[in-house]
């Protein structure tokens, strides 16, 4: 890695690209105005100078049209698992003066509260932008920091607090990653920040039990164990001790230091001082340093790890410990100590839980100070357990940095070595493996216990074994346990006052999206990210595997877990952006009324992609029939832009074509359709030529992308088409033909299962053309653009009638088109 080699200028710049990557992804994830945008175009020539100069052939469109503006990103990796690398610029284009301009982070965001606010007028526009300034700056002093002293993040080997403090980058998922809004200057956020391993000790108060609500699970007063560690720190003759033996019933408690300073200076802290209910005692003891949550501290020889209240607005939050957030802990450790506890950890050692088992608050006239809110942690990576190869999963998948390769590259590569095989046969092999250790387990406890949790990258560990393979999984964090409405009954006979407190029982409807979320989108594909964005597998490869991984399972899930996972249309991605626009604390708000969440396709559907309807390859002849009868011979190839635009525009401004179709218009925005269309994944368009001329175009489609599957229960199998013919040269005595090709190249691929169409209700000619290749009639629905009738056709049915093109299909089958 190079050392002191990077200008201030290139840091910031730096800093501001990272940012900005984030909050594309983010935007990208939430809202639905871009798509991709394929090649420079013939028919804009602005845009067209501009992307010639560059050289990036693929870009994220996003349009704001609404405001004259659309902006261009180039894209280095579309990532099927979700967050897209990204080339810089990034350039913003004046629509009515085709002026065309970089664009950073900060405008950026000026565009997406424009574009958000009719959906959230509550927006606060200046409150965001600064929380995205503050993202940026911090980034950059760490990024100074690195750079000044040399500090690798990435090392192939990292023990448990060195993985704790190497997430420079911060969680890729969230548009603000290193906001610290409340640290008041740069001495704070380095002195109290884990990646410069900021190092303090503790602060203790002395508060009147009256005042204070404490509960350990292990048995005890945690508190007199404060006591006893902070009398062997204060030394002999020192005033304190005079004032722990005249109050030797009163509670002692650490604090964050930071936090202390900021309850010292509360209303409610200065009159329990003076009311003699309080006393601060200062700083004491050993040295502690922040894990990848700034709140919570670590010390290698210490039973206990801290979980304080920070008053400091990081991603989507304060980071403030609810009590209910305290209740959870203490419920989890009380129930893992039960017999279903044990049960529980003996038949899945695969995964290992750190509990909060202790916490204390501070009360004062009828309320809780939440600055004092505190959950004790089991410090499980203690004394010679400290060394263990273990790190975040958030750590493991984060990018590289300052020239440094990315952790998962080197762990892999490493691994190869060891094994002596191919890079990418260790990828996925240790893929797998991660997935054995990960997927059964959480099912077996999700049936089995009804115990579901917050299964995301921060709060997941990986133990590396001596071959880099993943060993082990810990889960942390006492606010992410929750247990299904299901099996709550059966939990209360371990337990009988479990939840009481921590309002931990959830329906299963609500948990299963929320748990998509965490399990999968977070934390199995942003593994899935991590290795397909640095050419380590393919993503498709291992996203087929996640989706093969859970369906072993389907038959034996009682939940409904599996089912959701593997066979619905969206699932559900926390909105991490609109959280923030909306200034929405994402750990205050209440378990029935969370977080945005918005709807997100189901990655697991590509498993039934067809590459050969959606994805055909540029010029490529995709099936070619001679029909004797007529003597014709039909081929059917991709859609070719630069080839075929001016063709299809001449078609769809034909006044037969402008009712059904409503695609006439200007040329330039026909080519902005085609250049979004054909990289997308919900449709494509062929063209159809009978005997060497082009005569009609069908658009096939996905509805697990495409708009109509939303109008009823599609299928990942599901496939449709439209079809549009050129009337100009009497061609439609041709359209049988055409039907059947259509049919044939559907059902050629054995992943389909059936062919559907969504024809306008005011075409009856199109139903009775439909009914003779074999659709039969389901329903009608009302789509946002017309009321269409919904029908089905299977290949049996098609076969029935055509038995000749049965033969065909098989063949294009064992063909393997």
């Amino acid at each position: 890695m190079e050392t002191n080699t990077y200008s201030l200028i290139k840091l910031q710049q730096n800093s501001g690209e990272i940012n900005f990557s984030s909050l594309l992804n983010s935007y990208c994830r939430e809202f639905s105005n871009w798509s991709r945008y394929l090649g420079i175009p013939k028919y804009d020539q602005p845009l067209a100078n501009h992307l010639k100069l560059t050289g990036h052939e693929l870009h994220i469109r996003f349009d704001f049209s609404a405001f004259g503006l659309e902006v261009f990103a180039p894209l280095k990796h579309y990532a099927e698992s979700g967050r897209h690398v990204f080339h810089y610029p990034v350039i913003v284009r004046n629509l009515e003066t085709d002026e065309i301009r970089p664009i950073d982070a900060l405008r950026f965001m000026e565009l997406i509260i424009l574009f958000a606010k009719a959906e959230f007028p509550q927006i606060n526009a200046e409150l965001v932008k600064s929380r995205l300034l503050n993202s940026i700056e911090n980034l950059t002093k760490y990024l100074e920091y690195f750079n000044r002293t040399g500090k690798l993040v990435n090392r192939e080997y990292m023990n448990f607090i060195d993985a704790e403090q190497s997430l420079a980058l911060g969680d890729n998922s969230h548009p603000l990653a290193k906001g610290r809004m409340g640290f008041k200057n740069d001495e704070e956020l380095l002195k109290y920040s884990p990646e410069t391993a900021g190092e303090f000790q503790l602060s203790y108060f002395l508060v009147s039990p009256a005042h204070v609500t404490e509960q350990n699970a292990e048995g005890y007063e945690i508190t007199v164990t404060f006591k006893m560690e902070l009398l062997n720190a204060v030394p002999a003759g020192h005033q304190i001790l005079e004032l722990l033996n005249s109050h030797a019933d009163w509670k002692v408690l650490p604090m964050h230091p930071w936090e202390a300073q900021y309850l010292l200076a509360s209303a409610e802290v200065k009159e329990m001082q003076s009311e003699g209910l309080l006393y601060s005692l200062g700083d004491w003891g050993p040295l502690y340093t922040p894990t990848s949550s700034i709140s919570t501290v670590y010390n290698r020889e210490s039973d206990w790890i801290y979980k304080f209240s920070l008053h400091v607005k990081t991603t989507n939050s304060e980071l403030v410990n609810l009590t209910r957030d305290l209740d959870r802990g203490y419920d989890i450790s009380r129930l893992l100590k039960t017999e279903l506890g044990k049960s529980l950890k003996k038949e899945f050692p695969e995964i290992e839980f750190i509990t909060d088992p202790a916490f204390f608050a501070v009360t004062y006239k009828g309320k809780t100070i939440d600055g004092f809110n505190t959950g004790i942690r089991h410090n499980t990576f203690k004394g010679e357990a400290a060394e263990k190869n273990v790190t975040l999963l958030a750590a493991l998948c984060q990018d590289g940095l300052l020239g440094e390769n990315p952790r998962i590259v080197n762990v892999i590569e490493q691994a190869a070595k060891k094994k002596n095989k191919p890079v990418e046969q260790v990828a996925i092999n240790w893929f797998k493996q991660y997935l054995h250790i990960c997927v059964g387990p959480i099912v077996g406890i999700l049936n089995q216990y009804g115990m579901a949790f917050e299964f995301h990258q921060q709060n997941v560990l990986v133990e590396l074994d001596s071959q880099n393979f993943p060993a082990k999984l810990y889960f942390r964090d006492n606010q992410g346990f929750f247990f299904l409405e299901g099996h709550f009954e059966d939990l209360l006979k371990h337990l009988p006052d479990l939840a009481n407190e921590s309002g931990s029982i959830v329906p299963e409807a609500y948990i299963f999206p929320k748990y998509t979320y965490y399990l999968l989108l977070n934390n199995i594909l942003g593994i899935v990210n991590a290795l397909g964005c640095n050419g380590l597998a393919d993503e498709k490869m291992l996203i087929d595997l996640v989706y093969l991984e859970f369906k072993q399972f389907e038959d034996s899930d009682t939940t409904g877990f599996v089912d959701y996972v593997v066979n619905s249309r969206s699932w559900e991605v926390r909105g991490n952006l609109l959280t923030n626009l909306i200034s929405l604390d994402g750990a205050s708000v209440p378990i029935d009324n969370p977080e945005i969440y918005r709807a997100y396709p189901n990655p697991l559907n590509k498993y039934f992609f067809c590459e050969h309807l959606i994805k055909p390859k540029k010029d490529e002849v995709i099936y070619t029939r001679y029909f004797s009868k007529e003597d014709i011979t039909i081929t059917l190839r991709s859609f070719d832009a630069d080839r075929d635009l001016e063709m299809a525009h001449d078609w769809f401004n034909q006044e037969y074509a402008k009712p059904i179709w409503k695609m006439d218009g200007p040329i330039r925005d026909l080519e902005t359709f085609y250049r979004t269309l054909l990289p997308s994944d919900h449709s494509h368009s062929i063209i159809g030529e009978i005997n060497g001329e082009p005569t009609f175009t069908i658009e096939p489609y996905w509805p697990m992308r495409d708009t109509v599957g939303a109008y009823y229960e599609a299928l990942a199998t599901d496939y449709g088409a439209r079809l549009l013919i050129d009337q100009t040269d009497n061609n439609e005595k041709f359209s049988f033909c055409i039907g059947q090709m259509i049919m044939d190249l559907v059902f050629m691929d054995p992943v389909v299962g059936k062919f559907i169409n969504e024809t306008a209700v005011e075409s009856p000619e199109m139903h009775i053309f439909l009914t003779r290749l074999g659709f039969k009639f389901q329903q009608v629905i009302n789509m946002a653009t017309k009321d269409a009738n919904l029908t089905f056709c299977y290949r049996e049915w098609y076969w029935e009638k055509f038995p000749e093109s049965k033969d065909i299909a098989l063949s294009g089958q064992l063909a393997g088109i």
